[in-house]
């Protein structure tokens, strides 16, 4: 029931989240500043702020969380510009809540689910092992494999190059 429930309305929230911060804001930010990394580092820490209000962020501190999540932003951010599209995003973070309910759970997190597994302890994160080492170390990793899988090229100008405003069409009013 918990898998059908997560399955039907995560979804809705990823979508939400992905379409706003990385499609919606990423896109008309980079018009108006004419860059990619730019509205690329804000998106993802307005993704931060966002989640400042979890649980988790109460229970292990506000900067260490910001850490990951706004790392995480970055990490979604990137996929978005490198594939030129919301599709892996979708899917890294689709996946990343299915785990977090399905998988592991515990009193504090923002995710409080009868999952598979649910620690009992006290929430202790070193910001080393729990942080540091996704944001610096696997998600690199992730884009690394990304990259070869998808034949990711020109990182320099997909990152930091410079955004055009769409050309505006005439359009006939048709009485």
């Amino acid at each position: 029931l918990l898998f059908l429930i997560s399955i039907l309305l995560f979804p809705f929230q990823i979508g939400l989240e992905e379409y706003l911060f990385r499609g919606y804001l990423m896109q008309h930010i980079g018009v108006l500043v004419k860059n990619k990394w730019f509205p690329l580092i804000f998106t993802s820490i307005l993704f931060g702020i966002a989640h400042s209000a979890n649980p988790e962020v109460g229970a292990i501190g506000f900067w260490k969380m910001m850490i990951f999540y706004v790392g995480t932003g970055l990490l979604l951010g990137i996929m978005t510009l490198m594939d030129d599209g919301l599709e892996l995003a979708l899917g890294f973070h689709l996946g990343n809540n299915l785990l977090a309910s399905l998988l592991v759970t515990a009193d504090w997190t923002a995710l409080q689910t009868d999952a598979i597994f649910k620690s009992t302890a006290e929430p202790s994160m070193s910001i080393v092992g729990e942080i540091l080492v996704p944001v610096l170390v696997v998600y690199p990793i992730m884009l690394l494999i990304l990259s070869k899988r998808y034949g990711w090229k020109n990182w320099s100008e997909r990152l930091f190059g410079k955004v055009t405003e769409p050309p505006k069409e005439d359009y006939k009013i048709i009485e």
